[in-house]
Protein backbone atom coordinates (compact mmCIF):
# COMPACT_ATOMS: atom_id res chain seq x y z
CA UNK A 1 0.00 0.00 0.00
CA UNK A 2 1.32 3.45 -1.10
CA UNK A 3 1.20 5.23 2.76
CA UNK A 4 3.01 8.23 1.53
CA UNK A 5 0.73 9.37 -1.13
CA UNK A 6 3.24 9.40 -3.74
CA UNK A 7 2.26 8.60 -7.13
CA UNK A 8 2.15 5.11 -7.88
CA UNK A 9 5.17 3.91 -9.30
CA UNK A 10 3.77 1.40 -12.47
CA UNK A 11 1.76 3.16 -15.40
CA UNK A 12 -0.36 1.05 -18.46
CA UNK A 13 -2.74 1.59 -20.82
CA UNK A 14 -5.87 0.12 -20.53
CA UNK A 15 -9.18 0.27 -22.40
CA UNK A 16 -7.84 3.83 -24.15
CA UNK A 17 -6.86 4.58 -20.34
CA UNK A 18 -3.33 5.69 -18.76
CA UNK A 19 -3.87 3.70 -15.66
CA UNK A 20 -1.47 4.02 -12.45
CA UNK A 21 -0.74 1.21 -9.87
CA UNK A 22 0.93 0.21 -6.89
CA UNK A 23 1.55 -3.29 -8.28
CA UNK A 24 2.87 -4.37 -11.23
CA UNK A 25 -0.04 -5.60 -13.70
CA UNK A 26 -0.16 -9.14 -16.13
CA UNK A 27 -0.48 -6.27 -18.56
CA UNK A 28 1.28 -6.48 -22.40
CA UNK A 29 2.63 -2.77 -22.21
CA UNK A 30 3.72 -0.26 -19.96
CA UNK A 31 4.37 3.22 -20.30
CA UNK A 32 7.19 5.09 -18.24
CA UNK A 33 6.03 6.97 -15.13
CA UNK A 34 4.98 10.34 -15.08
CA UNK A 35 4.26 10.30 -18.97
CA UNK A 36 0.56 11.31 -18.60
CA UNK A 37 -1.39 11.86 -15.77
CA UNK A 38 -3.16 9.27 -14.95
CA UNK A 39 -6.90 8.70 -15.52
CA UNK A 40 -7.15 5.76 -13.27
CA UNK A 41 -5.31 4.50 -10.04
CA UNK A 42 -4.99 1.06 -8.64
CA UNK A 43 -4.64 0.81 -4.61
CA UNK A 44 -4.22 -1.95 -2.41
CA UNK A 45 -5.92 -0.97 0.50
CA UNK A 46 -8.90 -1.53 2.82
CA UNK A 47 -12.73 -2.19 1.39
CA UNK A 48 -15.64 -1.72 3.22
CA UNK A 49 -17.84 -5.09 3.34
CA UNK A 50 -21.39 -3.33 2.12
CA UNK A 51 -22.01 0.09 0.65
CA UNK A 52 -24.32 2.51 2.98
CA UNK A 53 -26.93 3.80 0.21
CA UNK A 54 -27.25 1.16 -2.40
CA UNK A 55 -28.88 1.35 -5.77
CA UNK A 56 -28.11 -1.65 -7.28
CA UNK A 57 -27.30 -5.09 -6.39
CA UNK A 58 -26.78 -8.20 -7.50
CA UNK A 59 -25.23 -11.40 -5.90
CA UNK A 60 -22.14 -10.36 -4.88
CA UNK A 61 -21.99 -6.31 -5.84
CA UNK A 62 -23.55 -3.36 -5.09
CA UNK A 63 -23.89 0.20 -6.18
CA UNK A 64 -24.18 3.33 -4.57
CA UNK A 65 -24.31 6.92 -6.23
CA UNK A 66 -20.90 7.29 -7.06
CA UNK A 67 -19.06 3.80 -6.04
CA UNK A 68 -19.39 0.21 -7.34
CA UNK A 69 -18.25 -2.70 -4.71
CA UNK A 70 -17.51 -6.52 -5.67
CA UNK A 71 -17.08 -8.80 -2.77
CA UNK A 72 -15.85 -12.29 -3.11
CA UNK A 73 -15.19 -14.03 -0.06
CA UNK A 74 -12.12 -16.38 0.20
CA UNK A 75 -10.99 -14.19 -2.42
CA UNK A 76 -11.25 -10.07 -1.65
CA UNK A 77 -13.20 -7.12 -1.66
CA UNK A 78 -12.67 -4.67 -4.54
CA UNK A 79 -13.36 -0.80 -5.31
CA UNK A 80 -14.62 1.30 -7.86
CA UNK A 81 -14.79 5.04 -7.55
CA UNK A 82 -16.29 7.70 -9.61
CA UNK A 83 -14.08 5.88 -12.90
CA UNK A 84 -11.15 7.26 -11.81
CA UNK A 85 -9.85 4.68 -8.87
CA UNK A 86 -9.91 1.11 -8.11
CA UNK A 87 -8.78 -0.50 -4.70
CA UNK A 88 -8.04 -4.17 -4.34
CA UNK A 89 -8.26 -5.65 -1.30
CA UNK A 90 -7.28 -9.22 -0.68
CA UNK A 91 -8.75 -11.81 1.69
CA UNK A 92 -6.16 -13.29 4.69
CA UNK A 93 -3.79 -14.73 3.02
CA UNK A 94 -4.31 -14.13 -0.58
CA UNK A 95 -1.40 -12.75 -2.63
CA UNK A 96 -2.35 -9.75 -4.42
CA UNK A 97 -0.98 -11.75 -7.72
CA UNK A 98 -3.63 -14.01 -7.58
CA UNK A 99 -6.84 -11.36 -7.21
CA UNK A 100 -5.84 -9.41 -9.99
CA UNK A 101 -7.68 -11.16 -12.41
CA UNK A 102 -11.17 -9.78 -10.89
CA UNK A 103 -9.69 -6.32 -10.29
CA UNK A 104 -8.71 -5.98 -14.13
CA UNK A 105 -11.71 -7.82 -15.39
CA UNK A 106 -14.74 -7.04 -13.05
CA UNK A 107 -13.26 -4.00 -11.24
CA UNK A 108 -11.99 -1.89 -14.15
CA UNK A 109 -15.25 -2.54 -15.84
CA UNK A 110 -16.73 -0.94 -13.21
CA UNK A 111 -14.61 1.72 -13.79
CA UNK A 112 -15.20 2.40 -17.49
CA UNK A 113 -19.34 1.91 -16.53
CA UNK A 114 -18.76 4.86 -14.15
CA UNK A 115 -16.62 6.72 -17.66
CA UNK A 116 -20.21 5.78 -19.63
CA UNK A 117 -18.37 3.26 -21.47
CA UNK A 118 -19.94 0.43 -24.05
CA UNK A 119 -17.96 -2.68 -22.99
CA UNK A 120 -18.56 -5.99 -24.83
CA UNK A 121 -17.51 -9.33 -24.30
CA UNK A 122 -14.92 -9.59 -26.78
CA UNK A 123 -11.47 -10.10 -28.18
CA UNK A 124 -10.81 -7.81 -31.04
CA UNK A 125 -8.24 -8.62 -33.85
CA UNK A 126 -6.87 -6.11 -36.72
CA UNK A 127 -6.36 -6.73 -40.31
CA UNK A 128 -5.84 -4.15 -42.92
CA UNK A 129 -6.55 -1.63 -40.93
CA UNK A 130 -10.12 -2.73 -39.70
CA UNK A 131 -11.12 -4.61 -36.62
CA UNK A 132 -12.76 -8.08 -35.99
CA UNK A 133 -14.36 -8.86 -32.99
CA UNK A 134 -15.52 -11.83 -31.26
CA UNK A 135 -18.05 -12.18 -29.15
CA UNK A 136 -18.97 -14.97 -26.64
CA UNK A 137 -19.29 -16.39 -22.94
CA UNK A 138 -16.36 -17.87 -21.02
CA UNK A 139 -14.95 -20.58 -23.15
CA UNK A 140 -16.48 -20.23 -26.42
CA UNK A 141 -12.86 -19.33 -27.61
CA UNK A 142 -12.21 -15.88 -28.03
CA UNK A 143 -8.49 -15.50 -26.39
CA UNK A 144 -7.26 -18.80 -28.82
CA UNK A 145 -9.24 -18.07 -31.79
CA UNK A 146 -7.70 -13.98 -31.60
CA UNK A 147 -5.11 -15.69 -30.80
CA UNK A 148 -4.01 -17.78 -34.13
CA UNK A 149 -5.54 -15.13 -36.36
CA UNK A 150 -2.74 -13.18 -34.76
CA UNK A 151 -0.32 -16.15 -35.88
CA UNK A 152 -2.02 -15.76 -39.61
CA UNK A 153 -1.08 -12.26 -40.38
CA UNK A 154 -3.91 -9.65 -37.51
CA UNK A 155 -2.97 -7.85 -35.24
CA UNK A 156 -3.90 -8.79 -31.50
CA UNK A 157 -5.90 -5.61 -30.03
CA UNK A 158 -7.43 -6.88 -26.94
CA UNK A 159 -8.39 -10.29 -24.72
CA UNK A 160 -12.13 -10.44 -23.40
CA UNK A 161 -13.04 -7.04 -22.77
CA UNK A 162 -13.79 -4.96 -25.96
CA UNK A 163 -14.13 -1.04 -25.11
CA UNK A 164 -16.51 0.32 -28.24
CA UNK A 165 -16.50 4.44 -28.95
CA UNK A 166 -18.82 5.96 -31.58
CA UNK A 167 -17.39 9.08 -32.88
CA UNK A 168 -19.91 11.40 -34.31
CA UNK A 169 -19.74 11.40 -37.89
CA UNK A 170 -17.41 7.84 -37.99
CA UNK A 171 -17.41 4.23 -37.81
CA UNK A 172 -17.77 2.66 -34.51
CA UNK A 173 -13.81 1.59 -32.98
CA UNK A 174 -12.48 -0.31 -30.21
CA UNK A 175 -9.85 1.86 -28.66
CA UNK A 176 -6.30 -0.13 -27.50
CA UNK A 177 -6.06 -2.28 -25.22
CA UNK A 178 -3.43 -3.63 -22.70
CA UNK A 179 -3.90 -7.12 -21.64
CA UNK A 180 -2.40 -10.19 -22.85
CA UNK A 181 -3.60 -13.38 -24.11
CA UNK A 182 -5.12 -15.97 -21.41
CA UNK A 183 -4.89 -19.29 -22.86
CA UNK A 184 -4.93 -22.61 -21.59
CA UNK A 185 -2.09 -25.30 -22.42
CA UNK A 186 -3.74 -27.12 -24.64
CA UNK A 187 -4.22 -24.00 -27.23
CA UNK A 188 -0.81 -22.75 -26.12
CA UNK A 189 0.62 -26.14 -27.48
CA UNK A 190 -1.79 -26.10 -30.99
CA UNK A 191 -1.02 -22.79 -31.44
CA UNK A 192 3.33 -22.82 -30.79
CA UNK A 193 2.81 -20.38 -27.69
CA UNK A 194 5.09 -21.90 -25.73
CA UNK A 195 7.76 -19.28 -25.92
CA UNK A 196 5.37 -16.30 -25.26
CA UNK A 197 4.29 -18.13 -22.06
CA UNK A 198 4.17 -15.85 -18.60
CA UNK A 199 2.69 -16.33 -15.11
CA UNK A 200 -0.33 -18.50 -14.13
CA UNK A 201 -3.45 -16.27 -14.37
CA UNK A 202 -4.19 -17.41 -11.10
CA UNK A 203 -2.05 -20.00 -9.18
CA UNK A 204 -4.90 -23.33 -8.83
CA UNK A 205 -6.24 -22.24 -12.63
CA UNK A 206 -4.15 -24.45 -15.52
CA UNK A 207 -4.59 -21.32 -17.84
CA UNK A 208 -1.68 -18.53 -18.31
CA UNK A 209 -1.04 -14.46 -19.34
CA UNK A 210 0.37 -15.67 -22.88
CA UNK A 211 1.58 -12.80 -25.22
CA UNK A 212 0.33 -12.14 -28.42
CA UNK A 213 1.99 -13.10 -31.35
CA UNK A 214 1.39 -9.79 -33.76
CA UNK A 215 0.09 -6.76 -31.69
CA UNK A 216 -1.65 -4.39 -34.05
CA UNK A 217 -0.76 -0.65 -34.22
CA UNK A 218 -4.20 0.79 -32.92
CA UNK A 219 -3.35 4.53 -32.39
CA UNK A 220 -7.06 6.10 -30.49
CA UNK A 221 -8.89 3.29 -31.84
CA UNK A 222 -9.52 0.87 -35.03
CA UNK A 223 -12.83 0.97 -37.09
CA UNK A 224 -14.71 -2.07 -36.34
CA UNK A 225 -15.70 -3.82 -39.51
CA UNK A 226 -17.38 -6.77 -38.05
CA UNK A 227 -18.53 -8.14 -34.71
CA UNK A 228 -19.12 -12.00 -34.38
CA UNK A 229 -20.51 -14.26 -31.98
CA UNK A 230 -19.31 -17.28 -31.39
CA UNK A 231 -20.50 -21.35 -30.82
CA UNK A 232 -19.27 -24.63 -31.14
CA UNK A 233 -20.94 -26.86 -34.18
CA UNK A 234 -20.92 -30.32 -35.05
CA UNK A 235 -17.03 -31.57 -35.71
CA UNK A 236 -18.09 -32.43 -38.69
CA UNK A 237 -19.69 -29.49 -40.37
CA UNK A 238 -17.79 -26.51 -41.61
CA UNK A 239 -17.32 -23.13 -40.42
CA UNK A 240 -20.42 -21.17 -41.16
CA UNK A 241 -20.53 -17.43 -41.03
CA UNK A 242 -24.30 -15.82 -41.49
CA UNK A 243 -25.06 -12.05 -40.77
CA UNK A 244 -28.22 -11.62 -38.07
CA UNK A 245 -31.12 -9.44 -38.83
CA UNK A 246 -30.79 -6.01 -36.96
CA UNK A 247 -33.25 -6.79 -33.54
CA UNK A 248 -31.34 -10.22 -33.42
CA UNK A 249 -27.81 -8.70 -33.48
CA UNK A 250 -29.14 -5.63 -31.09
CA UNK A 251 -30.34 -8.75 -28.57
CA UNK A 252 -27.00 -10.75 -29.21
CA UNK A 253 -25.23 -7.42 -28.52
CA UNK A 254 -26.58 -6.49 -25.29
CA UNK A 255 -26.24 -10.25 -24.14
CA UNK A 256 -22.73 -10.30 -24.76
CA UNK A 257 -22.20 -7.23 -22.64
CA UNK A 258 -19.26 -7.61 -20.45
CA UNK A 259 -20.43 -8.48 -16.96
CA UNK A 260 -24.39 -8.07 -18.50
CA UNK A 261 -25.75 -6.98 -14.93
CA UNK A 262 -23.67 -4.51 -14.10
CA UNK A 263 -23.94 -2.68 -17.10
CA UNK A 264 -27.32 -2.58 -17.35
CA UNK A 265 -27.15 -1.41 -13.42
CA UNK A 266 -25.53 1.45 -15.57
CA UNK A 267 -27.37 1.62 -18.28
CA UNK A 268 -29.05 5.02 -18.18
CA UNK A 269 -25.58 6.45 -17.93
CA UNK A 270 -23.86 4.80 -20.56
CA UNK A 271 -27.08 5.25 -23.08
CA UNK A 272 -26.77 1.26 -23.13
CA UNK A 273 -29.63 0.17 -25.40
CA UNK A 274 -29.39 3.62 -27.67
CA UNK A 275 -26.13 2.72 -28.59
CA UNK A 276 -26.28 -0.70 -29.28
CA UNK A 277 -28.92 0.55 -31.90
CA UNK A 278 -26.50 2.85 -32.94
CA UNK A 279 -23.62 0.15 -33.72
CA UNK A 280 -25.98 -2.18 -35.36
CA UNK A 281 -27.02 0.44 -37.85
CA UNK A 282 -23.38 0.89 -39.27
CA UNK A 283 -21.68 -2.69 -37.80
CA UNK A 284 -22.43 -6.19 -39.51
CA UNK A 285 -23.01 -8.29 -36.73
CA UNK A 286 -22.60 -12.02 -37.65
CA UNK A 287 -22.81 -15.55 -36.37
CA UNK A 288 -19.70 -17.70 -36.43
CA UNK A 289 -20.60 -21.54 -35.85
CA UNK A 290 -17.23 -23.86 -35.92
CA UNK A 291 -15.94 -26.67 -34.51
CA UNK A 292 -14.43 -27.29 -31.08
CA UNK A 293 -11.38 -29.65 -32.22
CA UNK A 294 -8.26 -27.61 -32.28
CA UNK A 295 -6.72 -29.10 -35.05
CA UNK A 296 -9.73 -27.64 -37.09
CA UNK A 297 -8.28 -24.26 -36.56
CA UNK A 298 -7.32 -23.28 -39.54
CA UNK A 299 -10.34 -23.96 -41.58
CA UNK A 300 -12.21 -21.35 -39.59
CA UNK A 301 -9.28 -18.88 -40.39
CA UNK A 302 -9.55 -19.63 -44.01
CA UNK A 303 -13.28 -19.36 -43.50
CA UNK A 304 -13.21 -15.75 -41.76
CA UNK A 305 -10.31 -14.92 -44.47
CA UNK A 306 -12.96 -15.41 -47.55
CA UNK A 307 -16.05 -13.72 -45.71
CA UNK A 308 -13.40 -10.88 -44.78
CA UNK A 309 -11.70 -10.35 -48.26
CA UNK A 310 -15.20 -11.04 -50.27
CA UNK A 311 -18.62 -8.69 -49.39
CA UNK A 312 -19.58 -9.84 -46.21
CA UNK A 313 -18.13 -7.03 -43.90
CA UNK A 314 -19.87 -3.77 -44.65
Amino acid sequence: MNETGDQPPFTYRMSGLTVDSEVALPLRSQRPTGSAQADVTIHVEPVPDHLDEVLHSGANWEIDQTRFLLNLPGIGRFMATDGRRLSICPASDMPVDDVLIFALGTGMSAILYQRGALLLHASAVVRDGRAYLFCGPSGAGKSTLSAALSRSGCGFLSDDLSAVIQPEGGPARVVPDGRALRLFADSIDRLDLRDAVGPRVRRLVDKFHVAPPAVGDAGSGVPIAAIHMLTYANEERAPAIERLPPLNAAQALLRQSYRRQVALAYADRSGLAARIAALVSTTGVYHLSRPRDLDRLDATIQALARHWDGPGPE
